[in-house]
């Protein structure tokens, strides 16, 4: 039921992943991956946009589409030969089985500070003070070159994925189109991701689409035409904390504001897509964080659309 697609994008900003932010603190951090929920609010954006002119609940109608028909794998960043994955070993956290978290942070993030005028005084206000980080969309690597910083991932489609009168398929130039019998738009060309776009933050450019198995992730169908995850150390995304579990990596509380929760549609019939951003949290539970080592479990990993893993 589901083909499965390696993708790699080349990154042409600064990319922030945000956290939800900390009372107190004027850092704002960025996550060192791309959750698939991210690429899922994308690719719905992108999609919408083009189908409507002037969108509202049609955001919705989509979404719950794309939710149905894909599943997106977490991001990682890449240099064309390693895949920077968190790994929790025996020697601390590393990335990509080559850097720690010190030589991973000195080659790829970098932060910026800024901070509101008064209009008064001509100085910064008290209190706007503010650092951002975010994944640098340039990097030296090894050898002194100036480099492109690009991700890395998976994204299963239904076969026969159709709504509306389109189809969604991989055309002869390896592009992933949203087409009926007079139109044909490409849905992931270029996304926007994350957060601080309002700062040219997030703008992402496809580079390759394949199905050679980059990606170091192992999947397959069981008989309920669910995505099954046959590799589990160290995990790829978000894993819901089970206290029997042994473990070697970190826990973390997920949670998330969003215009609409997807989850439970049913009770948002009245919220507009562009009413109220942020109002919706998400229901708070603790999660093994990606790159953690799961021990002696002979529990089964499902694949949800958004890329976090689930027991089956």
């Amino acid at each position: 039921m589901w083909n499965k697609f390696d993708i790699v994008f080349t990154l042409k900003s600064p990319l922030h992943i945000g956290y939800l932010p900390f009372k107190g603190t004027v850092i704002s951090p960025t996550r060192y991956y791309i959750p698939g929920k991210n690429f899922w609010g994308a690719i719905t954006k992108r999609a919408t946009e083009y189908l409507y002119n002037n969108p509202s609940k049609e955001y919705k109608d989509i979404g719950r589409q794309f939710k149905d028909n894909f599943r997106f794998s977490y991001f990682y960043l890449y240099d064309d030969k390693t895949v920077f994955i968190p790994k929790y070993d025996e020697g601390g956290l590393n990335f990509g089985g080559k850097l720690d978290k010190f030589q991973f942070e000195h080659r790829f993030i970098g932060s910026r500070v800024s901070t509101a005028i008064d209009s008064n005084t001509r100085t910064a206000k008290d209190g706007n003070l503010h650092e951002i980080e975010f994944i640098n969309n340039k990097f030296i690597d090894e050898k002194g070159n100036i480099r492109n910083t690009k991700i890395i991932g998976c994204i299963w489609i239904k076969e026969d994925a159709k709504w509306n009168g389109f189809n969604i398929e991989l055309d002869g130039n390896n592009k992933l189109i949203l087409s009926n019998n007079q139109n044909k738009y490409d849905l992931i060309d270029e996304l926007t991701l994350g957060g601080e776009q309002g700062y040219g933050f997030g703008l992402v450019k496809l580079e390759s689409i394949s199905k050679n198995g980059k990606f170091p992730i192992n999947s397959e169908e069981n008989s309920n035409g669910e995505i099954k995850i046959t590799n589990t150390e160290p995990i790829l995304s978000h894993l819901k904390y089970d206290k029997n579990i042994n473990f070697k990596g970190e826990i973390e509380p997920l949670s998330g504001r969003g215009y609409f929760d997807i989850e439970k549609e049913n009770q948002q019939e009245g919220l507009s897509y562009k009413a109220n951003p942020g109002k919706v949290l998400a229901s708070l539970n603790y999660y093994f964080s990606p790159g953690t080592y799961i021990f002696n479990s002979e529990k089964k990993l499902l694949l949800e659309w958004n890329g976090v893993l689930h027991w089956q």
